[in-house]
């Protein structure tokens, strides 16, 4: 079996230089790091995940692929929601999970030699670029895998409803009076997509006109960007009386901006955010947005890959959708014909 210290001295690096390249330690650079993995690969080196897989057939090792910016999923409430509960259904089976960072997996070459090399029993692919070629390429591999809110026909997937959690979102607000209704969503993703599309649907079944300039671009969990887009919709010569925001904590952006102009929620502009973390109970007055499921997300996406680990000859390739609903708060007021 190769040892660490034959790597480095392939590399002409110490041993410790070498575990911390094989171990994606930050304090190591890129190329070094890409120069050791390719070295450790052709040398056939096994990590101890590997090792135990030789033995037992299975790592007990489970992948949570996964693209934010700047963040680990543990510091995203959403995400951070859905990984807690897949870990807890795994933990119960014997399995541990590991988030994958998209850029360290990029050390190695592709997702799939990645998620080869660190003997992956199955991968849940939680929010990645999901039509790129490096992902492609792990989705139509061998290696066991779940997706979610963005589905494979060959794949099992796991979804929550954002059509019709936009289809609620909107009858509410119109049930509460407002006709000028303004949307910041997300950036281009299936989730957005669908939002958008249901968003534009559900107007032309109320009768609602939506100008161009009531949809406005931002990131998802980017207050900056929400606060911009904020900032333009109520410069416009007639400003929407309700905003939608992507997510809840982007929706923070917008209400320092409302609330740096004097502006008084839901008196004088009515809001709703999107998702039904913690926050939005927490923020005064509290945030009125639809609750997606996201325990249930994680408990369905983590029992489907069991099933495709463990029974794999029986497993059949499911699209579950989940419903959410409306978390009612105090930021969205009601109007009457004469303030439309």
């Amino acid at each position: 079996m190769v040892t660490l210290k034959e790597i480095a001295a392939q590399c002409g690096c110490s041993v410790a230089t070498v575990s911390k390249a094989l171990n994606k330690m930050p304090d190591i650079s890129a190329k070094t790091a890409r120069r050791i993995c390719d070295m450790a690969m052709e040398m056939g080196y096994l990590p101890n995940a590997a090792a135990r897989t030789l033995k037992t057939s299975r790592s007990r090792t489970i992948g949570l692929l996964l693209f934010l910016r700047g963040e680990s999923v543990w510091t995203h409430d959403y995400f951070a929601k859905i990984a807690a509960s897949i870990q807890t259904v795994m933990g119960e089976s014997g399995y541990d999970i590991t988030p994958i960072n998209c850029d360290g997996a990029s050390v190695m070459g592709s997702y799939l030699d990645y998620c080869r090399y660190r003997s992956y029993d199955g991968i849940i692919v939680m929010s990645a670029g999901f039509t790129e070629k490096y992902l492609l390429e792990l989705i139509d591999s061998e290696i066991p895998l779940v997706t979610i809110d963005y589905a494979f026909h060959h794949r099992g997937a796991v979804l929550s409803d954002n059509v019709q959690g936009m289809r609620d979102l909107v009858r509410y607000v119109h049930a509460k009076g407002h006709r000028r209704i303004a949307f910041i969503h997300g950036e281009d993703t299936s989730v957005t997509r669908n939002r958008l599309a249901s968003f534009y649907t559900t107007a032309e079944e109320l009768n609602v006109s939506v100008p161009d300039e009531y949809v406005r671009p931002a990131f998802y969990h980017d207050p900056d960007s929400s606060a911009r887009a904020t900032r333009q919709l109520l410069e416009l010569p007639q400003r929407p009386t309700c905003i939608l925001y992507p997510d809840d904590y982007s929706y923070v952006g917008g209400m320092n901006e409302l609330l740096n102009r004097g502006m008084r929620i839901p008196e004088d502009i009515s809001v709703a955010g999107y998702d039904g973390i913690r926050l939005a109970e927490i923020l005064r007055p509290r945030l009125t947005t639809l609750r997606q499921d996201s325990e249930g997300i994680g408990q369905h996406a983590a029992r489907m890959l069991l099933k495709a680990i463990e029974k794999p000859r029986s497993f059949i390739s499911q699209h579950v959708t989940l419903p959410g609903r409306i978390m009612e708060g105090e930021t969205v007021g009601s109007i009457d014909s004469k303030a439309r």
